[in-house]
């Protein structure tokens, strides 16, 4: 049985309903008509023999089957779009990079900076880990940043260092003027972790003293901008990748700890496909990989 024929037109209308969970909304920034909106819908429910949308009294929200779509037609409708401005010979070439949300505030910026003055245009785009692999294997995303050791399969992957865990604190902190402290010292300090993933599991249970106060549990969570900002303004100590603190330590904002942590990182991994190598952007990057380690590992 052959499969279902999809057209463009089919995939914009549903990518559009489900970023902005509305028909109505979806058809108004389109231009078209709401009911040209729902009987496309329906025609396409019917081809793919599944239900894509729950339509309720606060909007449209995805099926677990329409989830399951809408990756699909996100990298679909990316690479025709790419395909359009591939054959702009007088416009800057489109560089696709997706990083996790936890390493995205850290690197794209370096990313841009290493960019500086080529006809290179970049669009940074948030994704899970997973995500990263699966948009640069199928090509909607020409390259990635990885932070854990995530199966790369027939990936390019080259190695940006291993970012250890560090506890920071504001300057001015009581704890600054301490001397070297052990997680178990902590146990009176508001503490906030990063926690990345199952590994980082162990790390936050390091700090879950049995003496600690039931009113001043430690907190997580998966980004370690959060932390750090947390604090930034308030007495709570992070635990963060040093990555994350660059900035800041080198602002003189926060203090390294001398809490002897176990001996936790963070891998950092740049990944793409060898077919894309030769693309002046990837180009670019892998030969300011130097840099961009010692950037990371400042």
């Amino acid at each position: 049985m052959s499969a279902p024929q999809l057209e463009t037109m089919d995939l914009e209308v549903f990518a559009a309903i489900a970023r902005l969970g509305s028909f109505s909304a979806a058809a108004a920034e389109l231009r078209v008509a709401a009911p040209s909106v729902s009987n496309r819908i329906a025609a396409l429910e019917r081809r793919l023999g599944t239900t894509l949308f729950v339509r309720g009294a606060r909007g449209s929200t995805l099926t677990p089957a329409g989830q399951r779509l809408a990756g699909y037609a996100r990298r679909c409708l990316d690479l025709l779009d790419e395909a359009v401005r591939g054959l702009d010979t007088g416009t800057p070439e489109r560089l696709v990079l997706a990083a996790p949300n936890s390493f995205a505030a850290t690197v794209f910026p370096l990313v841009f900076r290493a960019l500086d003055g080529l006809p290179v245009a970049a669009h940074g785009r948030v994704a899970h880990s997973r995500e990263v692999v699966e948009q640069v294997r199928d090509g909607s995303a020409h390259g990635g940043f990885l932070l854990t050791q995530v199966a790369t399969g027939s990936l390019r992957s080259e190695r940006l260092g291993a970012s250890p865990m560090v506890a920071v604190c504001r300057t001015g902190h009581e704890l600054c003027d301490a001397g070297e402290l052990h997680p178990d010292d902590l146990v009176r300090a508001k503490l906030v972790v990063y926690h990345w993933d199952a590994e980082g599991e162990p790390l936050a249970a390091a700090f879950d003293h049995p003496q600690r106060r039931r009113d001043e549990p430690v907190h997580t969570t998966g980004s370690p901008e959060t932390a750090l900002s947390i604090a930034l303004r308030s007495d709570h100590v992070a635990v963060i990748p040093r990555f994350a603190a660059r900035d800041s330590l080198r602002a003189g904002q926060i203090q390294l700890l001398p809490v002897r942590l176990p001996l936790w990182s963070v891998e950092l991994r740049f990944v793409y496909l060898a077919a894309n190598a030769d693309r002046p952007g990837i180009t670019a990057l892998l030969n300011a990989l130097p840099w961009l380690r010692e950037e990371l590992g400042s």
